[in-house]
Formats: C-alpha cells, structure tokens, sequence
C-alpha cells in the first residue's frame, strides 16, 4: 500500500476549511488503519505526511499606512465573493493545506481594505507596496487580490510582469487559470473556443475579458478588430503586459482614444494597476523600449487617464527601486508611483524554504549549501560569447549526480509521478549554454553526454548485485553521491540502487534560452507522468520561469547586485517532502554575499515591524531604506548608465562598518599598517585612555573621538568598497556637535595566527581566506562578507548590556521560530548575532583586525597571472582591517549621517561585465 493513497484519502476525510486539530489527524489515521493493516512504517509515513501538509500555516502581515478610511467590512453583505469562491476552490483543488489557505484569504482582505473604495464617487489614487519573499508564492497573492477586487467593484486590471516575454506568457496562463477561467490564446481570435481551464472548470457562469493572451501582448489592432471596448463590457477586464515602453504606448494610445467619457476626458473605471516586478533588475539594458525612466513615465501616464486608480507594486526585496533610485529624498517622496498610502509586509508559510533558512541559519547552510571551487578553469567567471566550453567542472559532475540519486529517493518515499528538476546556471550566453554544433557541444550537451553515460551504467550494472555494480565507475560515483549526501536518509545503497533504473532513465536534460524559445519548459505536457529535467539557462531560468521540484541548483554566474542576486535565487520556495533533499552548489563568494544581503534584508525588515509598532508612514520607511548603507550597491547599479558620480547620505546609527575590501599593492596595505601603528601606540600614552583586562580582545578606553577620525581619513580602502567609506564617516565625526560619542572603545580581537606586536603587546593575528576580486583589490572578508567573527561587537559591554543583548536576541529568535511554525531555541542555544549587542552599546567601538591572510583555494591553484596576483609581500608589515560599531543615536537625525561620495565610472569599469545581460534574455515577441 503506498503511503500516498492512504493521505489523499485522509485529506478527503478532514475538514476543508479550516486547520484540523493533531487529534483530528490521529484519529483519521487510526480509522484509516483497515486499509494499511498492520503496517506501522506505512502508518507513520502518513502521520508524518499529514501533520506535516495540514499544520502549515500562514500568518497576516502589517502594514504601514498613511491616512485611511476602511471599507471592506461595511461592504461585505452587497459583495458577491464570485471570483473569490471559486479561485479559493481552485487553490483547494490544488492541495493548499487550510492553514495557508485562510492566511492568505484574511492576508488580501488587508490589502484589499487598503485600496480604493471603487464605489466612492470621488476621485482618488491610491500607491502602495506590497513586499513579499523570494519564490515565496506572490503570484497567488496577487491573483486572490485581483479575485477580491473584481467582486468588489474594480473594472479593469492592469498586471505589468517585467520585460522578459516567456514570463509574461507563464503569468497569463496562471491568470488564466486563477481568475479568467478560459484559455486566453483562444479567447482574441475571431473564431474564439471557449476552452475553459482551472476556475473555469469550477464555476464559469461568468469571465473575465482578456486584452492579451498566453501567446501574444497587447495589440490594439486585435482589440479593434474585436471591436471590444471597456466601457461595452459587464465583466471586468484584464491586460497582462510586459514594462516595455512601446507596448505601454500602445496601451495608452487605445485607451485614450477609446474608453474616455467623463466630461473631465478621464475614464470613469475604477482600475487597479499591480506591477509584478517592481524590483526588477533591468535597469543595465541598453534597450530604450526597457529603459526604466522612460518605462516609468509610461506607467505614470497611464495612472492620469483614470479618474479612480490603486497602484501596487509587489516586490521581494526592500531594496526596490522606488526607494533607491530618485537622485534625492524630495524626488523618491515626490514620485507619482512611491507607496505613500501604503506598505504591507507578507507573512510567507511556515513551509517556505527561504534565505533565512538556507543562509542565515548555521545547520541549514551546512546541510544545504555546497561550496563550487573548481570551475575557473571549466567556465571562467567572465567570458566571451564565443567561449567554447570542452569539459565539466568536477563539481557539476558530482551535482548531477546528486540529482539523480535524490529522484532515487523521491521514489523510494513513495511520492508518485512528481516534477523533479535540477538547474545549471552557468553562463549569460546561449552558445555556451547551448553549445553551436557537434565539435561545440556547450553545457547542456557536455551534460547530457555524462547523463547518458549514467543512465547507460545503471541500464547495464544496477540490476546486479551490489559488489559487481560498484566496481564500474559511475555507479561508483553514483554510490559516492549517496554516501556524500544522503547515506543517513533511511536508505541503504542497495535500495537506492535498486530504484536508480526508474527513477534515472527518464531524466533528460533541456536548455532553456533564446535560442530554444519560451515553451522548451513545458511540465504541463508532463503532468500525468511527473518531468524529471536538467535545465540549463542563464537569465531566463534566473529571472522568468519556476522550475517545478528543484531539487539540485548550480548556480555560478559573477555578480554582486543585491536584487539580482535575490532575483536568481530561483532555489527559494516550497520543497513539500523534499526540502532536505535540497542541495545548492554556489561559489564561496556568492555564499558570501547572499549571506551578506540575506541579513541586510532583514535588518530591514525588523525596522518596518519596529516602525508599524510606533504607527510610522510609508515614507518613514522608504527613508531608511535610502539611508541603509547596503542601497549603495542597488543605487550605484542603477546609475551606471548615466551618471559619473553619485552622493548619497547614509546613517550611521546602529550600524556596523568594515573594511573588506582593501587595496591588493603593498604600498597601500604597509601605509594602512602604518597608521594602525602609530594611532594605537599614540593612544597607548594619551592620558585618560586606560587598558581593559579581560580574557577576549584587548581593549583601550576612552580614545578620543577626533583621534578616530583622525586615523579613518588616513586609512584607504579602494573605491569598489561601497559600504565602509572611511573618509566620508570622518568627516561625520568631525560635524557632530560636543557630548556625542566623544569617547571610544579599541578593540584588537586575538586568533591562533603568528604572533605580531602592535603597541606594547603581542598577540596572535587572525587567519582569513582572503580573494583578489577584482584584480587590483583584496576581499578579505569570512562568511557573510564580515572581518570579523560573530560576536565580536561584544566587545568593551558590561555584564548587563551582554544579558541585555542575549534576551534581545531570544527575543528575536521567538518571534521568528512562531513565524516558521517550530519550536524556539532556548537561551544557550543562540549565537547571538552583533546586531544585539550594537543595541545596547552606549559607547561607539572600533575594530582592529590583524590578519594573517592566505589566498582561497581557487585562487590559490590558479597561481597567480595578471588577472589574479598572488599576495602581496609586506616584509615586517601586516595586513590589517578595522570595523566600526555605532550605538543607536538618539540625536537628531542629520547629525547622523555621513555622506557618501560614488565613482560610478570606477564601477562601471569594474562590474559592469559581471551584470550585463547576455544574449539569453529570452525570447522576445515583437511589439
């Protein structure tokens, strides 16, 4: 008896409607035991199963809101819930757990209350944001938001999907389904079918028109030719278009010229406008058609044609443009298109596999996470489109592997004929991806020659026994993989082999780019028989389509754009019985860096809940994203095109600042050291600086503020060091006024490297894997881009701050465990991160790290050359880095901010070719 029959009909059995009780689910197992018999594996798989799907849950969000009148509730008894019921029964048919189901039901009467009332007979423009997670199920969120609001009284929906076209056909296909209930592609053709698809075949007394279709964007001709006319129809309608700008025109132009009847010439529909990617990361194009500017002012001269209209952008980062993009305060707080009505933060699932689960907890980087260190060779980071690519990394090699030992798996556990995929995102350029011909095989043929050789492997030796089989090869590796992964997952080899011949010869391998077309992806015409795939792509798979049961990702693609690299975390998600079978093969400095900005987003996050705690504004909000030192890199990305120079003013309160990058040349590195020298030794003998005896790092008290700035104004990092600008925080300190941080903490953390002398003592420096990227510069950051090791910031606090932090700390891991739907760590068990202990700090403290540094390992087997020096030689210097911690300022708000100057043409030297588009920008239908 498989497990799975056994839940489906538990599931048929519980109620539908609401999260049934554990005894519930126990007593449904108990009297489905007839069935099973006595077996107690079958039944505790089901119990598993059950508990697992029907106690997930999803909470509502908060919002920030501006001034607001609610109306939802007072409306409710003359509301039809048409599009609603039978989207909801939609979602239900498609195994939504109750839980999830009611969350998101009372998550969209939130928004929906937030919008405009569309039967109020005045004119009004609502702006608001919704901010969401990565891969996190938006794409609902907003079809039950479309749903409420057509039953609500709104005549005309607008979604705008971003600039890639097989994205825009996929989001149609979902509305579709979700809320038209027909299949559009047939719906604008002059000798239509109804075919209805998902609502439809629910309930489909009623439709919503269709101004585009799952094959084609808007074209005012066929609208013309259909004679349609909003002003003509009884149901609402609906376009899905893409942010490009001639296609925009020509939304513009039919509307103005054919819907207008108000005496005002605007058109008396209430509409709601949803922008589906308003973090979209397409600002580098050098196509004016998706030049965000002009995009924009498209969308804004859509907005003024409607006498009644809600905007809403959906992002899933803080970070979106609307926040970093304007030159100044006035201009982002002036924008027709900021949130200043509202903000509304989701709630994802307690099943969402997310960053915070997969960078920002220790067991779940260890278990998921797998450092690439050897495809330089393979694939350099930065290549050519002609780069002909003759051999696989080990690396990939090993993951396919995994892959397929992990289908094994999924069978063995009873899953039934489920999607499984794995992603290979390696390259921007379809030829490497693709290959050009039979002496150019490319990733994806390279691939599918070393799937062919294992599935040719298991076709000839799985079946023997298991001594016999692993003396081949590739059921060695194959065995290498398992024992490497999955040895303690409740399978032994023999089992897995057993099951590799059905669970490996379906796979196949595609690749999915311009050049094979928006449809080579299709696991629909899969759906009976589950599509077992290796797809090979580059922005495509990064930014347009979902793989279905990813499983294994390899991802190696060079760049360091907070919301591109977001974007391309197509790993984000739900894994449902699955998720510990996930594996991600990512470079250490991309683990880094998602690290880096996984901590930043939430950092950011926290201050929107602190700030829906003390009733702030949207603006309040988009404010301190401005001025978070982490929307350096988003903004200077964003200029790149256009500007020479850039200067943002930036908080310092509670932030932590280090010098990760540092200048590669000796001279530079002995000059820093240099001044290290002199300001501690100077410090040593100033009178009222005294020495800290405690057992961490050594600790001077009192140095004086002016000395600080002192020493920053003469350290010098390079100018890709966008976060920690020395200078620009010197000149800060010299601003603030008499009584604020006069006096400092110097800390010199200790390691188990050599010793060195640095003042009066000696102390053993610290060891850092350290990266020249780019050439010219030295990283010499750990995990997560931090010089230091967690915990340092704990420096120079006493006793009572350090519990202070700890229960902060516990407090934070409560609220977070509650989100997640597990049990909370207790007190010892939390490492407490800085951010606690910068709270509590009442005096401001800096960080001097002595390194003793040694390349990373794929630096280091490169060994060297002209794009990748080796280490500088600094004779009796040392290599040395420092941080800033401040505490949280009290004083006003301008005398905290240092103002940050950007070389944009030094930027665009260096990272411009690491987040270029390639030539896989998908397939692109003609406007």
């Amino acid at each position: 008896m498989n497990a799975d029959i056994v839940v489906n009909m538990a599931l048929v059995a519980l109620p539908p409607d609401r999260v049934p009780t554990e005894d519930e689910i126990r007593n449904i197992v108990e009297r489905l035991a007839p069935i099973y018999g006595s077996d107690e594996s079958i039944k505790a798989e089901v119990l598993s199963k059950l508990l697992t799907r029907c106690l997930i849950k999803m909470d509502t969000g908060f919002a920030l809101v501006d001034e607001h009148i609610p109306w939802v509730h007072a409306r409710r008894p003359e509301i039809d819930p048409y599009y609603w019921d039978r989207f909801k029964k939609w979602l239900q048919r498609q195994g939504w757990p109750a839980g999830v189901l009611s969350g998101l039901d009372r998550t969209t009467d939130e928004v929906l209350d937030l919008l405009g009332n569309p039967v109020e007979l005045n004119t009004w423009k609502r702006r608001g944001l919704v901010m969401g997670d990565v891969q996190s199920g938006k794409t609902a969120t907003y079809s039950a938001l479309i749903c409420k609001a057509a039953d609500a009284g709104y005549g005309f929906i607008i979604l705008l999907t971003g600039t890639i076209e097989n994205l825009r056909q996929q989001t149609q296909a979902r509305l579709d389904e979700g809320f038209v209930g027909f299949d559009s592609s047939e719906q604008l053709k002059r000798n239509r079918r109804d075919l209805r698809v998902g609502v439809g075949l629910i309930d489909g007394r009623r439709q919503a028109t269709v101004f585009t279709s799952s094959s084609a964007d808007f074209r005012s001709t066929t609208l013309d030719t259909l004679g349609l006319r909003l002003n003509s129809l009884r149901d609402p309608a609906i376009v899905v278009i893409k942010k490009h700008t001639r296609i925009l025109e020509n939304l513009r132009d039919w509307l103005r010229s054919y819907n207008t009847t108000a005496p005002s010439g605007a058109i008396d529909i209430p509409t709601l406008i949803i922008d589906d990617e308003a973090d979209n990361a397409s600002i580098n194009t050098n196509d004016e058609n998706k030049d965000p500017t002009r995009v924009n002012e498209r969308i804004r001269e859509l907005l003024t044609l409607f006498r009644q209209t809600t905007y809403v952008g959906f992002t899933a980062t803080p970070f979106a443009n609307i926040f970093v993009n304007p030159d100044d305060q006035d201009g982002m707080l002036g924008d027709d298109l900021f949130p200043r009505d509202f903000i509304y933060t989701l709630q994802a699932p307690t099943n969402y596999f997310g960053p915070r689960r997969i960078f920002m907890d220790d067991s779940g980087s260890a278990l998921h996470l797998r450092s690439i260190q050897d495809a330089d060779v393979a694939i350099p980071s930065k290549h050519r489109s002609n780069f002909k690519v003759t051999a696989l990394p080990d690396s990939l090699i090993k993951a396919l592997h995994v892959f397929l030992v992990a289908n094994a798996i999924r069978d063995l556990r009873g899953e039934g004929p489920t999607h499984r995929s794995m992603l290979v995102n390696v390259s921007q350029f379809t030829g490497v991806q693709s290959g050009r011909g039979p002496d150019d095989l490319g990733v994806e043929g390279l691939l599918r020659a070393e799937l062919e050789r294992a599935q040719t492997a298991i076709r000839n030796f799985s079946s023997l026994p298991t001594a016999t089989a692993l003396e081949n090869a590739t059921i060695a590796a194959l065995h290498a993989a398992w024992e490497g992964e999955y040895q303690a997952y409740g399978f032994d080899w023999p089992a897995v082999q057993g099951a590799l011949r059905k669970a490996v010869l379906p796979v196949t391998t595609i690749a999915v780019n311009q050049s094979t077309g928006p449809r080579a992806l299709n696991y629909k015409a899969h759906k009976d028989t589950g599509l077992r795939v290796v797809a090979v792509g580059g922005n495509s798979l990064s930014r347009g389509l979902t793989l279905e049961g990813l499983i294994v990702s390899y991802f190696r693609r060079s760049t360091k754009m907070y919301d591109t690299l977001l974007q391309m975390g197509r790993w984000f998600g739900y894994r449902p019985g699955y998720e510990d079978l996930c594996r991600v093969w990512l470079p250490q400095d991309a683990i880094d860096w998602y690290g880096h900005i996984s901590e930043a987003t939430e950092d950011l996050r926290s201050q929107l809940k602190q700030m829906y705690r003390l009733n702030r504004k949207p603006k309040d909000f988009g404010l301190a994203v401005r001025a978070s030192p982490d929307s350096l890199l988003v903004t200077a990305r964003n200029k790149m095109r256009t500007a020479r120079e850039i200067t943002r003013v930036i908080s310092v309160s509670g932030e932590a600042f280090e010098s990760v990058e540092l200048h590669a040349g000796a001279k530079h590195l002995l000059d820093n050291w240099s001044q290290i020298q002199s300001f501690v030794e100077t410090a040593e003998s100033t009178p009222g600086v005294s020495e800290i005896q405690v057992a961490g790092p050594r600790i001077l008290r009192g140095v004086r503020r002016q000395a600080i700035a002192d020493m920053l104004r003469n350290f010098k990092v390079p100018e890709t060091e966008f976060r920690f600008q020395p200078d620009a925080i010197a000149d800060l300190l010299d601003r603030m006024p008499a009584g604020i941080m006069e006096e400092w903490d110097v800390a010199i953390p200790k390691g188990d490297g050599e010793l060195i002398q640095l003042g009066r003592h000696k102390f053993h420096r610290l060891k850092r894997k350290v990266r020249t990227d780019p050439p010219g510069v030295l990283e010499v950051s750990g995990a997560k881009r931090r010089v230091g090791s967690r915990g340092v910031e704990m420096a120079g606090l006493t006793a009572e701050e350090t519990e202070r932090a700890r229960r902060l700390a516990h407090q934070a891991e409560m609220e977070m465990a509650a989100e997640e739907g597990r049990k909370a760590k207790l007190p010892e068990e939390i490492n407490v991160a800085d951010k606690f202990y910068r709270a509590v700090r009442s005096r401001p403290l800096l960080l001097i790290h002595v390194l003793e540094p040694e390349l990373a390992n794929a630096q280091a087997d490169l060994g060297g050359g002209e794009e990748r020096p080796g280490l500088s030689s600094l004779g009796n210097g040392a290599l040395v880095a420092i941080g800033l911690s401040f505490p949280r300022l009290e004083a006003d708000a301008a005398r905290t901010l240092a103002r940050y100057k950007i070389n944009v043409v030094k930027w665009r030297e260096t990272f411009s070719s690491s987040i270029e588009p390639g030539d896989d920008d998908d397939f692109e239908e003609q406007p």
